[in-house]
């Protein structure tokens, strides 16, 4: 049996700037960072010839990986091995999915992974993130750009920059001091919203030349974030977290309503960067505290369901277990 656990992640600036169109054309970058949750993928022999899929509240068996309704599945497996043989797949998270938090690009990683796995080969994770990239952005048509998958094969608290489909990944470096002050200031709390990735992210791209202007100041903010989290400076980096939701929601796409004005308004006035991950209303509020303000925020959001946050510095791992 194969088991993988591909991390999830948290941007803290340039999301949507590794969104294909303007990533070919301009060169995207980001930052973020793998956190201590989760995707989960477990992968086993076929006892009876046929494909057999668990994922949450749906099982689904073929005859045939080509007959396999699961996207995600179907062609992870083509990706790795167009003559894949019959396997037993689980994929599970440790938060729901639709999340903002990078589940569909840890769970493409983590099929990706087991794939090799099962087969005996050891991939590099740059080879795990290209691989897991193209199955989300190519083959799939743009349910993501290109920076979950290789965030979450790399694993750590990195800069990747975006040349079209070629990603190159520069860690960012801190002093042990301030990357403790920089992890205590983050808050993160469930708000229970969920909206569909692949909708907002195609307005996006059908309104790319309009949006241009503002994906250029975020590709921009990465510069100054990567500078103020070096300079242990939580001023420039809570002002540069909060500024990337600012940014967004100028932006053609399901980025903003009632609800997240609302929030963000919330968070603003206590002197807080906060920021909704991922290429739609998410289903997280990331809360950077500068002057430790942490318990005027949980007191302001306190309808809000606080989760731990620990980021960390590995990317996705496989283990095999003789049967």
């Amino acid at each position: 049996m194969i088991v993988v656990r591909a991390p999830l992640r948290i941007p803290f600036a340039g999301g949507l700037t590794d969104v294909k169109e303007y990533a070919l054309k301009y060169g995207g970058a980001t930052i973020s960072s793998t956190v201590a949750a989760a995707a989960w993928v477990t992968m086993l022999e076929s006892v009876d010839g046929a494909f057999e899929v668990h994922s949450p509240g749906r099982v689904e068996r073929a005859d045939s990986l080509e007959e396999l309704s699961n996207d995600l599945v179907r062609e992870a497996l083509l990706a790795v091995d167009p003559q894949h043989p019959p396997v037993r797949v689980s994929v599970w998270l440790d938060v729901g999915s639709g999340s903002g938090v990078g589940s569909s690009g840890a769970i493409t990683v983590g099929l990706v992974h087991a794939a090799h796995a099962f087969r005996g080969s050891v991939p590099t994770p740059e080879q795990l993130g290209v691989t897991a990239a193209h199955v989300e952005v190519e083959t799939l048509k743009g349910a993501s750009g290109y920076h979950d998958a290789h965030i979450c094969a790399r694993g750590g608290l990195l800069r990747l920059d975006y040349q079209g489909a070629e990603v190159s990944a520069t860690p960012i470096r801190m002093s042990a001091s301030a990357r403790s002050e920089f992890e205590g200031s983050l808050l993160l709390f469930a708000t229970g919203w969920s909206a569909p990735t692949k909708a907002s992210l195609q307005t996006l791209s059908a309104n790319l030349t309009s949006a241009l202007p503002v994906l250029h100041d975020m590709k921009q903010l990465v510069n100054e974030l990567q500078g103020a989290l070096q300079d242990g400076d939580l001023a420039r980096v809570a002002y540069c977290v909060g500024e990337q939701q600012r940014l967004k929601q100028l932006l053609p796409g399901n980025f903003e309503d009632e609800r997240v004005i609302e929030l963000v308004g919330r968070m603003k006035r206590l002197g807080v960067g906060a920021q909704l991950p991922g290429g739609k209303i998410s289903g997280y509020l990331i809360v950077c505290c500068p002057d430790g303000q942490q318990q005027a925020v949980r007191d302001a959001v306190e309808d809000l369901r606080e989760v731990p946050l620990r980021l960390t510095t590995s990317g996705s791992a496989a283990r095999s277990f003789a049967g």
